[in-house]
């Protein structure tokens, strides 16, 4: 990783967070380890690559659940226009949390694209799954 505006503590928080995918079967992603559940998708898709986003509580500032539920609404839309696949998630920092933020799995989206979306979102950072099946903290601030 390269220099960052993000602070330590919400660095750590980022990378130690799990990344719940909610597809048949549910599975969690966590960065740094393989994910055999992913793996097992990839086997079916022609292009290996995916990036776990959301619009939720742009630059960390958390916003109100109306407004969070609403940029996801905005950012499924661009997905959706994109013609890509996709699987909902929810991103925790804390597994004792009731709910996190809201995100989605988009599969077969090239790493250009996934980062301008996560931008466009005002996100510190997305989560990159290369082919290997082992996701990886993208900053982008």
């Amino acid at each position: 990783m390269t220099d960052t505006s993000i602070n330590n503590e919400l660095l750590a928080s980022y990378k130690l967070a799990h990344y719940h995918v909610y597809g048949s079967p549910r599975f969690i992603l966590k960065i740094g380890q393989y994910s055999p559940e992913l793996h097992d998708i990839y086997k079916t898709s022609p292009k290996k690559i995916a990036a776990f986003i959301t619009a939720f509580n742009p630059a960390s500032i958390e916003l109100s659940n109306q407004e969070n539920k609403e940029r996801n609404q905005q950012l499924e839309e661009k997905i959706k226009t994109l013609h890509l696949c996709y699987l909902h998630g929810e991103g925790k920092c804390d597994e004792n949390e009731r709910s996190g933020e809201e995100s989605f799995l988009v599969f077969e989206i090239d790493q250009t694209e996934a980062i301008r979306l996560g931008r466009e979102f005002g996100q510190n950072a997305i989560v990159w799954i290369p082919e290997n099946s082992i996701p990886e903290l993208l900053l982008l601030k």
